[in-house]
């Protein structure tokens, strides 16, 4: 999956065979496979945060129309939410570093000035 602002983003290149890859505006995350189940995707305050859930990514990723869009790499929206501002910090968190069946995607919700 993709996590990047609404107008879209500068997608990585290439996994090389790890779970997060990032650039500044797009963030790529490895999900289940398809065969495997599906993946549930969350959207949260970062303050929510489940501890148990292993952090795989911390960090800003440019978000100039303040909207925050989640998407397949074939184009599919999954989820969409407002973001504070044009650096959104986030944190994502999964329930595994091989094949999650579920992610957290949390947003700092407070300015950071």
């Amino acid at each position: 999956m993709l996590v990047e602002d609404l107008a879209g983003g500068d997608i990585p290149v290439s996994m090389n065979g790890s779970l997060v890859v990032s650039t500044g505006s797009c963030i790529a995350v490895g999900c289940r496979a398809e065969d495997d189940g599906e993946t549930e995707i969350v959207i949260d305050d970062c303050d929510r945060a489940d501890p148990s859930m292993e952090l795989v990514f911390d960090g800003m990723l440019r978000t100039d129309s303040l909207r925050l869009l989640v998407r397949t790499v074939l184009g599919t929206v999954l989820l969409e939410a407002p973001v504070p501002s044009r650096e959104t910090q986030l944190s994502i968190r999964a329930d595994s570093t091989n094949e999650p069946g579920r992610i957290v995607i949390g947003v700092r919700q407070n300015r950071l000035t």
